[in-house]
């Protein structure tokens, strides 16, 4: 089959990568007007970059000739057309859909990842030509950066937004390679399958948001955050997911979508419980820093300070929405000298970040401790969680850690002799 896919968001590379890998030749172009290299995408597109593994897999399918950079006329004939654009290229969304009306006169069939908005793909629908056969199909993506692929591959869930029979049928036939570990298939309308995104997201983000509550409360209280989660988890109708405290959610998509919703919401109820969610979630990542503050007494001038974690999440050198970018922000703004480290996220951030007189990178965790008043762990990734304690004590000027994930054991540091500060703990 040939598919084109038009777009730089993470569904649409992981999407295209997956449906070459299976013997679908795929197109892939960001611009109906001119032809872009593999080279200029991937230079241009720092999600390539950032997800671990996708550059590798889309390197293979393009030098196996499964993975096309071609003319955009070419992509424009493909019976299968994905779009997999950024929320803000609604526009440029109904002059593909135009574009390929005007070159094909064949059956087609659009499948929209894009997050455009409730009632988008609908809009896309009314500009195809029924008379053809054509149709289009929202298809919700359910993707975890850093770990988009088997994601994809593996999916457990698959929902298709779309009210046309034939081209349900087909959807489904594309998909098999990734239905064998399938444990449910939706057939929804399309504004169903928006809707069902946009409720999906806010509810995590309400479990996020009211665990974060719970925990600065259990702070003001003198209770352990850790034990009130685990009654919590034990209980069936609640579960374990999503009830980890930390200093906020980021993400570009995530976050996006959850101000979709509290704008339908806010038009159509006048709710602002989402608003709301989004003010406090704002606050909660900054909550690193006020606890540093509180512990130096307002005093954190000039103090040297170590960063762990700058990505917005383990597994991935994405930056977007990420609490880091506020703590650094608000500590360089209090004259503080930064020492920070991350696993992959260190370039990314030193463009917004460059090093000066105030922040330096390092690409050891621990060469970021050296001399440090303070540590604050931002993000989860895995060589966090066990380093040598005996090592951080010695690098240390103070053994102060503040820990935004909730990462370590606050006794144990306490019995080595740390100070330490987690969320709700």
């Amino acid at each position: 089959m040939k598919i084109a896919v038009w777009g730089n968001e993470l569904i649409g590379w992981t999407a295209a990568t997956a449906f070459a890998e299976f013997g679908n030749q795929v197109h892939v172009n960001q611009d109906i007007n001119r032809q872009q290299s593999l080279s200029e995408q991937s230079d241009a597109n720092t999600i390539l970059f950032n997800e671990p593994g996708l550059l590798t897999h889309v390197k293979a399918q393009y030098h196996q000739g499964n993975l096309v950079f071609g003319s955009p006329a070419d992509a424009l004939n493909c019976p299968v057309q994905i779009l997999a654009l950024n929320p803000d290229q609604f526009e440029l969304a109904k002059d593909i859909i135009r574009a390929v009306n005007h070159q094909t006169q064949q059956q087609l069939i659009v499948i929209n990842y894009s997050t455009f908005g409730l009632g988008a793909t609908d809009q896309l629908a009314e500009l195809l030509d029924s008379n053809k056969q054509q149709a289009i199909a929202y298809i919700p993506d359910q993707l975890s950066e850093g770990t988009a692929y088997d994601n994809f591959i593996k999916a457990k869930t698959l929902v298709i937004g779309c009210q046309s029979n034939e081209a349900n049928t087909q959807i489904k036939a594309l998909y098999k390679p990734f239905s064998r570990q399938l444990e449910q298939l939706l057939i929804v309308k399309r504004r169903e399958a928006e809707f069902m995104k946009f409720a999906v997201n806010g509810m995590l983000a309400l479990r996020l948001g009211y665990i974060n509550e719970l925990a600065n409360l259990a702070d003001q209280l003198s209770i352990d955050i850790d034990t009130i989660i685990s009654g919590m988890g034990s209980d069936p109708r609640i579960g374990k997911h999503y009830l980890s405290p930390g200093c906020g959610f980021g993400g570009a998509h995530f976050s996006k979508s959850i101000q979709n919703m509290a704008e339908l919401l806010s038009t159509n109820r006048n709710s602002i419980i989402l608003n709301t969610l989004l003010e406090e979630n704002e606050k909660q990542k900054v909550l690193p820093f006020r606890k540093l503050w509180q512990h130096y007494k307002t005093d954190v001038k000039h103090r040297k300070i170590a960063v762990w974690g700058l990505s917005f999440k383990p597994n991935t050198a994405s930056i977007q929405n990420a609490p880091s970018l506020q703590v650094i922000k608000t500590l360089l703004a209090q004259g503080c000298q930064i020492q920070a480290h991350d696993p992959q996220a260190i370039l990314n951030f030193s463009r917004q970040f460059p090093v000066n007189g105030q922040i330096a990178y390092y690409d050891k965790a621990t060469d970021a401790l050296k001399d440090a008043d303070a540590l604050i762990i931002l993000t989860e990734w895995n060589e966090y969680w066990s380093p040598d304690y005996y090592e951080m004590l010695e690098l240390m000027k103070s053994p102060v850690i503040i820990d935004g994930r909730n990462i370590m054991d606050k006794e144990l540091m306490e019995s080595f002799g740390f100070i330490y500060y987690g969320i709700g703990r």
